[in-house]
C-alpha cells in the first residue's frame, strides 16, 4: 500500500490541485497515516436524523458521536455519555454526560482551534437533536422508531408540539429519556445516526443546508470536514477528513486524516483497492490472492442470507402451489460450500451469528425454519400448480444476478434439480450493480438471486428489511408489516426473539423470498494496517483508532 503521511501543514486544495505533499515520519504506535477508502456512492446527507445510505453512515460516524455507540459484534460502548441508569419499570433512562466532549467547526479553514470555534457537546444538543427528529418538517425516516418515548404517538399522530417529547436536559450534562413502555432494542437505537446530538446554534446559522455541503457541517468526533466536493458527471469526487485536535485529547486518534473516494459502485471500488488508490476494501466478493502470504488481512462476516426472489408478475409464480414446489426443491442438504467457508446453506431468513442484545440470534432460535419435503410430495404441489393455472409446462428464464455476488456452481445444481423434477430450464444472467438493481425495481426478471441483512447487528433489522416500502424487490404482507410494528413493544429479548421468528415463518410462508445461502461479508487491507473498525451489517467503517506500521 502507499504511505501517505501528512505534516500539520497542507497545501491549499491539496488532493485537487496535484501540488506536492511533505511526508511525516512514522511514529511507533502507528499514527500520523493518511488512510484512503472509497465509498460506492456519494452520501445523500450529513444530516445524521435524515442520512441514509451507508456512504453517509461511514463518513458520520468518524465526524459524529452519539450517547453510545454499537461495536461489530453488537456490544454497546460509551460515545458522548460517561454511564446511564435505567429504572426499574424501564420507563426512564439518565444518561451523564462526559463533558469533555467538544463540537469542532474551523469557521475560518486554517486547520487552528480559534475562538469560537470549539464548544462543549450538552444535554441540550441531545433534547434539540430529537425534537427535529420528530418534526414534520425535518421528514425523517426515523421517527417511528422512536414511537416508545414519551409523547411521541401524540406528535406522529395528533401533531402534537415536540415540546411535549420525553427528552429532557436536566442540567448541562443530565439527559433524561421517558418511555410509555419498555423497548429492548432501544439502547440499541441510541446506538444509530439518527440519534447522534445536534448543535441548534450551529444547525440555525446553515440556513437550511445542515448536512448538504463542507460548509454545513459539524464535528463531535475523531475527524472533522475539510473537503467535499462531487459533480455527479465528474471523476475526482472525494470527502476530505482532517483529525479532530479537540476531542483527540481524551479518545485518541490515530490517524492524520482520512480521504473518502466517492465512486459508482462496488466494481470501481474493487478497482480502486486493486490499484493501490485504497488502503481498504470492504466487499462481498471472496478474494483468495487477498491473503496473508501476499501481504494482506482479511476478517469475514457471515451477516448476509443470499435468496432466491421469485417475481409474482410471471404466470407461474402467481401461483402458490408453484412457488412452494420451487422453493422445496432447493437441495440446501447438498450444497458442498468449499475450503473458503464463503457460504452455508440457509435454513432460515435471518443468519444465525446475528444478534438480538449480547446473543446470538440462534440461541433464541435453533430450529430450522424451512423443512425437509419428499420429491413426491413437491411433484404433486407442483402438478396441483400447474393443474390450477391450466400450464402444460414453463418456458425457459435466466436467473438474474449481480456481478460477483456468489459462486455459480451451487446455482446450477438447483438448476438441475428444477429441471429435472419441473422441466424447467434456467439459465444464468449476471449484470452489473447498476442494472441489476434497476431491474429489481422495475420487476424486470423472473428469479433474481438477491442478498438480504440488517441495517445494524440485530435480528430485529433483518426483518425490518422486508417491510413494505423496505425492500428492493416490491415484497409486501400486510401480516408481516402489523408483526414489524410490535417489535417496538417487545419488553426484553425473548420477545424479541419470539417476534422475528413468527416473522420468519410469514415470509417463508410466501415463498417469494427462498433462503439459499448464509454469506459472508469481507474486510481486506494490508497486514501494515491493523484496528480498522468495520460493521458488516451498516457497512460503516471507523478509521479513529487505525493504525499503520511500516515495518
Amino acid at each position: 500500500m502507499n504511505k501517505r503521511f501528512l505534516t500539520i501543514m497542507l497545501c491549499p486544495m491539496v488532493l485537487l490541485s496535484g501540488c506536492q505533499m511533505p511526508f511525516q515520519k512514522n511514529k511507533d504506535d502507528g499514527a500520523g497515516y493518511l488512510f484512503t477508502y472509497t465509498l460506492t456512492e456519494n452520501p445523500d446527507n450529513l444530516d445524521p436524523q435524515i442520512a441514509s445510505n451507508s456512504a453517509s453512515f461511514t463518513v458520520l460516524r468518524n465526524m459524529m458521536q452519539g450517547l453510545l455507540e454499537e461495536q461489530p459484534d453488537g456490544t454497546l460502548t460509551y460515545g458522548v455519555a460517561s454511564h446511564y441508569g435505567v429504572t426499574e419499570d424501564g420507563l426512564k433512562y439518565t444518561f451523564t454526560l462526559r463533558g469533555n466532549s467538544y463540537w469542532y467547526y474551523d469557521e475560518n479553514k486554517n486547520d487552528d482551534i480559534d475562538e469560537g470555534e470549539q464548544w462543549n457537546v450538552t444535554a441540550e444538543d441531545f433534547v434539540f437533536a430529537f425534537q427535529r427528529l420528530f418534526q414534520k418538517e425535518t421528514r425523517s425516516p426515523y421517527r417511528e422508531e422512536f414511537r416508545c418515548i414519551s409523547g411521541a404517538d401524540a406528535i406522529i399522530d395528533e401533531d402534537a408540539s415536540v415540546d411535549t417529547l420525553g427528552v429532557y436536559a436536566q442540567s448541562e450534562n443530565t439527559l433524561i429519556f421517558e418511555l410509555t413502555r419498555p423497548c429492548a432494542e432501544f439502547l440499541s437505537l441510541l446506538a444509530t445516526p439518527a440519534a447522534m446530538p445536534c448543535s441548534r446554534k450551529f444547525f440555525e446559522q446553515t440556513n437550511g443546508r445542515y448536512g448538504l455541503d463542507e460548509d454545513s457541517v459539524i464535528s463531535n468526533n475523531g475527524f472533522y470536514m475539510r473537503r467535499w466536493f462531487y459533480d455527479p458527471y465528474g471523476s475526482d469526487n472525494l470527502i476530505y477528513l482532517s483529525k479532530n485536535s479537540a476531542n483527540d485529547t481524551v479518545q485518541k486518534v490515530y490517524p492524520s486524516d482520512v480521504t473518502f473516494l466517492i465512486r459508482n459502485g462496488q466494481t470501481e471500488a474493487d478497482d480502486e483497492f486493486k490499484n493501490n488508490k485504497s488502503d481498504v476494501l470492504s466487499t462481498s466478493v471472496y478474494y483468495p490472492n487477498y491473503n496473508e502470504e501476499n501481504g494482506y488481512t482479511m476478517t469475514s462476516w457471515r451477516s448476509v442470507t443470499l435468496g432466491f426472489v421469485l417475481n409474482t408478475e410471471w404466470e407461474a409464480f402467481k401461483n402458490d402451489n408453484i412457488r412452494t414446489a420451487f422453493s422445496a426443491a432447493i437441495p440446501r442438504s447438498l450444497f458442498k460450500g468449499d475450503s473458503k467457508n464463503d457460504a452455508e446453506a440457509a435454513y432460515g431468513i435471518i443468519p444465525p451469528e446475528t444478534r438480538l442484545g449480547t446473543s446470538a440470534y440462534s440461541s433464541y432460535n435453533s430450529t430450522p425454519v424451512v423443512s425437509d419435503i419428499s420429491d413426491d410430495d413437491i411433484k404433486s404441489m407442483f402438478k396441483k400448480g400447474m393443474h390450477e393455472l391450466g400450464l402444460t409446462s414453463l418456458p425457459s428464464s435466466d436467473i438474474l444476478v449481480c456481478e460477483g455476488s456468489v459462486a455459480e456452481d451451487d446455482l446450477y445444481e438447483i438448476i438441475q434439480v428444477w429441471q429435472s423434477l419441473f422441466g424447467f430450464y434456467a439459465g444464468i444472467e449476471t449484470v452489473s450493480e447498476y442494472e441489476y438493481y434497476e431491474r429489481l425495481s422495475e420487476k424486470d426478471y423472473v428469479i433474481a438471486l438477491c442478498p438480504l441483512e440488517g441495517k445494524r447487528n440485530s435480528a430485529a433489522s433483518v426483518i425490518e428489511a422486508f417491510g413494505t416500502d423496505k425492500n428492493r424487490f416490491n415484497y409486501s404482507n400486510n401480516e408481516l408489516d402489523d408483526l414489524i410494528d410490535t417489535m417496538e413493544y417487545a419488553r426484553d429479548w425473548t420477545e424479541l426473539s419470539v417476534i422475528c421468528r413468527q416473522a420468519e415463518e410469514i415470509i417463508e410462508a410466501d415463498h417469494i423470498f427462498l433462503p439459499l445461502f448464509y454469506k459472508n461479508k469481507y474486510l481486506i487491507h494490508s497486514t501494515k494496517n491493523r484496528d480498522i473498525s468495520y460493521d458488516p451489517y451498516s457497512g460503516v467503517i471507523d478509521f479513529r483508532r487505525a493504525k499503520y506500521y511500516s515495518d
